[in-house]
């Protein structure tokens, strides 16, 4: 081993990127390229719409805009990532974030019950949807991606019947006051999904929970036999993702302050495509919490660079849909060269 003498009895003689340490210097440049790639790309991209559009682009209004309207965006994201970092699909979170949206509104703007009791009885719904799904996937043993795609279904069905499929709006303005209050030129639902990333990059990063999360997404398998309780845990991820997802309905209803059932749909395509996004940001071939909240930001400057640009609200539908097919195939590229190194 090392330099000791192989087989045939001869020293071998080290490479000449070795010796160098042009091998080290390739392998360092080469990693952090993957880590780093979308961040540097955002800010080319920053750099690009304020060359075009200086007066517009880069200020200080536009930027707070921006950001401050991604808050809800950014919470449903970060709902997807419990889930999809054991490889399940869970596309019930826009279904469960219509929900509590509208049981919010419902109750508190139209029955006039107490805000508080509004967001519980919303919150409890949310969980209840988790464990539901949980149940059916992992207890049953259903594709994820069948039985939250008919849950998300189910569930934009029922707000529809709460709601009476007209617009839920008059929640008490404290929510309103919580969720839109300009902090530093942002609006405070942007600071609470900040909050909520930094929350997640904790879990998975340095509780063992959250670790053994990350070893069932490599290998649900491997993980059983290492004594890993593989059921529990994505039972965990589908309960945590609706409770995520139920307090971006929360966020919502309070940006708004009104909604319908059927708006907020349009929000699973990006909240997915950041989520893919994000395997190509700090940890290469993971899904993580981190990743997914510059995603999300590196999404949104494109798509308000481009409409700043004329081009019309067009441009985000096809704009989320090319940066997940994009995402998506980074990801297995990602996903296979770390295959390629793990057998060396």
């Amino acid at each position: 081993v090392g330099g000791g003498p192989d087989v045939a009895g001869q020293v071998p003689k080290p490479s000449r990127g070795a010796a160098t340490g042009t091998g080290v210097r390739g392998r360092w440049l080469r990693e952090w390229g993957v880590r780093y790639a979308v961040i540097v790309a955002w800010a080319v991209e920053i750099l690009v719409f304020t060359v075009l559009d200086p007066n517009k682009f880069l200020t200080a209004t536009n930027f707070g805009a921006m950001f401050g309207s991604e808050g809800s965006v950014l919470v449903l994201a970060l709902a997807v990532v419990p889930t999809l970092s054991q490889n399940d699909i869970d596309l019930s979170v826009v279904g469960v974030m219509t929900l509590s949206a509208i049981i919010v509104g419902e109750l508190n703007g139209v029955d006039h019950w107490s805000l508080w009791s509004s967001i519980l009885l919303a919150m409890v719904a949310a969980l209840v949807v988790g464990i539901i799904n949980g149940l059916v996937t992992v207890k049953i043993g259903v594709q994820s991606m069948l039985v939250t795609l008919g849950m998300a279904t189910l569930l934009v069905g029922m707000a529809g019947f709460i709601d009476h499929n007209t617009t839920v709006g008059g929640v008490t303005p404290s929510l309103a006051s919580a969720m839109n209050t300009n902090i530093g030129g942002i609006s405070a639902a942007f600071y609470y999904a900040l909050g909520l990333a930094i929350l997640l990059w904790y879990l998975f990063r340095h509780t063992p929970a959250g670790r053994r999360m990350l070893f069932v997404g490599r290998g649900a398998e491997v993980a059983r036999l290492s004594g890993v309780r593989v059921p529990q845990l994505r039972m965990a991820g589908f309960m945590l993702g609706a409770v995520i997802a139920g307090f971006a309905g929360v966020i919502s209803i309070g940006v708004t302050g009104g909604l319908e059932a059927t708006s907020l749909q349009p929000l699973l395509l990006p909240a997915f495509a950041a989520a893919f996004v994000s395997t190509a940001i700090f940890c290469p071939g993971q899904v993580n919490a981190a990743g997914t909240f510059v995603a999300i930001l590196f999404l949104g400057t494109g798509i308000q660079g481009l409409e700043l640009k004329g081009l019309g609200s067009w441009v985000e539908t096809a704009f989320y849909g090319a940066a997940l097919i994009v995402a998506v195939i980074l990801s297995r590229i990602v996903f296979l060269k770390a295959r390629k190194r793990e057998a060396r």
